[in-house]
């Protein structure tokens, strides 16, 4: 009787692992599906690269970083590279600093980033100094960390380029200018300062002593915040004559508060990239105006950094990214080559 008692536990355990192996098979293949559309795949197919980089955006969901990843892509695949974009993977939630540690771990060829200037980031990206991985930083930087290089738009040339498209919106009712600039925005008292300078100088004596030019911090990684603020901006006696605009959240947060505000017409907003929603505000007249950053540039160039980093042993330490500004008369331009 004892015998056959364990005889039937034994069958019993091993039925237990045959459905365990079952259970973990399927889970397996599910998982493998899954990171297959996540583009993934290629790290698991027979194509090999002599390099594998990763990009961890500050947004990955937003167009601009969209549209950066994909021109990253492209110049890595012709320099037999692979990037991986590192985020949005988990239901869990990482920080920038967390997806750098994630890519040291992975003995990652090089990172390309958007720190936040908190300091846990900078000591990510100098330990992967030490772990002689290359960190290049895209459109923020961080300069007392040990990244390699950084890729990103000259700030005075930021602030001057808004500085005139400010002065061409400006008339005989305009008091009141409003710049959102985000907390951790690198060179935003630089891009201030010079945008303040430029309108300054193309004004008459009468109008530098009535028209007021004023920054507002924007917190940075908050679209709920972001929102409360633009909304309060407008939700005064005193709102802003135009409202200055320097991430793509930002500017879509501000044209869809003036639609509702039913301001329109009385604020003019200045955005930034070429979203769907900016795009056809300037095509519809609603938007006098939107400066969009070279974002084929902005990936090829962190590539290059990475590659000549590798090759040489150094790398530059800037790569400059154009600024482009998209008015009515162009608008159809931009429109055309998104579609594409």
């Amino acid at each position: 009787m004892k015998k056959e008692r364990k005889k039937y536990a034994i069958h019993i355990v091993l039925a237990g692992l045959c459905a365990v192996m079952a259970i973990v098979g399927i889970g397996w293949r599910g998982y493998i599906k899954s990171v297959e559309k996540k583009e993934w795949g290629e790290l698991l197919s027979a194509k090999q690269y002599s390099r594998h980089y990763v990009m961890i955006p500050e947004d990955a969901s937003s167009l601009m970083w969209q549209d950066i990843y994909e021109s990253a892509k492209q110049e890595a695949a012709d320099s037999d590279a692979y990037v991986e974009l590192l985020a949005d993977w988990s239901t869990g939630e990482y920080t920038a600093a967390d997806y750098i540690d994630i890519a040291i771990a992975a003995r990652v060829d090089g990172i390309i980033v958007k720190p936040d200037g908190s300091a846990r980031v900078r000591e990510a990206i100098d330990a992967a100094g030490k772990a002689d991985i290359p960190v290049v930083t895209v459109l923020d930087d961080d300069m007392a960390s040990s990244r390699k290089s950084f890729v990103g738009i000259n700030s005075y040339q930021m602030g001057t380029t808004y500085g005139h498209q400010i002065l061409s919106c400006i008339d005989e009712d305009t008091r009141r200018i409003t710049v959102l600039l985000g907390d951790s925005d690198t060179g935003k008292d630089i891009i201030f300062k010079e945008l303040k300078s430029t309108v300054q100088a193309g004004l008459t004596k009468k109008q530098r002593e009535q028209i007021k030019i004023s920054p507002v911090t924007i917190r940075s990684g908050s679209t709920f915040e972001a929102e409360e603020a633009i909304r309060d901006l407008f939700n005064t006696q005193e709102p802003p004559d135009i409202l200055v605009c320097m991430n793509e959240t930002d500017s879509v947060s501000a044209y869809h508060a003036m639609v509702d505000y039913n301001l329109v017409g009385d604020i003019d907003v200045i955005g930034f990239y070429q979203s769907e929603t900016m795009l056809d505000a300037v095509k519809k007249g609603t938007v006098p105006m939107v400066i969009t950053l070279d974002t084929q540039q902005a990936g090829r160039s962190s590539i290059e950094a990475l590659e000549e980093y590798h090759s040489m042993g150094y790398v530059s330490n800037f790569f400059s990214v154009d600024l482009e500004t998209i008015t009515r008369s162009n608008c159809s331009q931009f429109m055309q080559k998104e579609e594409e």
